[in-house]
């Protein structure tokens, strides 16, 4: 775990029933976004990873694959723009808008950026979460990061980080049009 990561966790530490209110979870920001993990591996017993993604318009996050994560996009309110590409011939891009739903399996490079400022409900393959934990800045203020409050890692943490919790970035991939 990362000397980055919340001391205590406002999640239960195993698979016990729990309700959360809106903006309640654990709170982590990372570059112009708020992540807020509602559930994780450890309430689920490894099963599955649940959080929102809020911000508003900014710059696309780097391409990257999971080897062995899934990846979903709900969006809740507002527009993101959504790459896929299964490296098969399969490759799309498309801007949801509230209602929208994006499924990314495993292998698949992709990206995202926020069109619209917005909310979007993600589920992955469990632990993916860690990541946010390992390169993120924990918070306790709810809703989109001020830009004094972005956090921006370091690139060798971040690389670093993504390799261990299978957030492979493609160097030099082009997104398209």
């Amino acid at each position: 775990m990362s000397e980055l990561a919340p001391l205590e966790s406002l999640l239960p530490a195993g698979p016990l029933p729990y309700l959360l209110g809106d903006g309640e979870g654990d709170k982590l920001v990372l570059f112009d976004q708020l992540f807020t993990l509602l559930t994780t591996s450890p309430q689920t017993t490894g099963q599955f990873d649940a959080f929102i993604t809020e911000g508003r318009p900014g710059r696309p996050v780097p391409p990257h694959f999971h080897a062995e994560t899934h990846e979903t996009f709900f969006v809740l309110e507002g527009a993101i723009r959504l790459w896929i590409d299964d490296r098969q011939g399969n490759r799309e891009t498309r801007i949801l808008e509230a209602g929208g739903f994006g499924f990314v399996p495993k292998d698949t490079i992709h990206s995202y950026r926020i069109e619209r400022t917005g909310k979007i409900f993600g589920v992955t393959s469990a632990g993916f979460t860690d990541f946010f934990r390992a390169v993120a800045r924990p918070t306790a203020k709810p809703g989109i990061p001020e830009e004094a409050e972005f956090h921006i890692p370091a690139p060798e943490v971040f690389g670093a980080e993504g390799a261990k919790h299978d957030v492979h970035f493609v160097h030099g991939y082009e997104l398209f049009d």
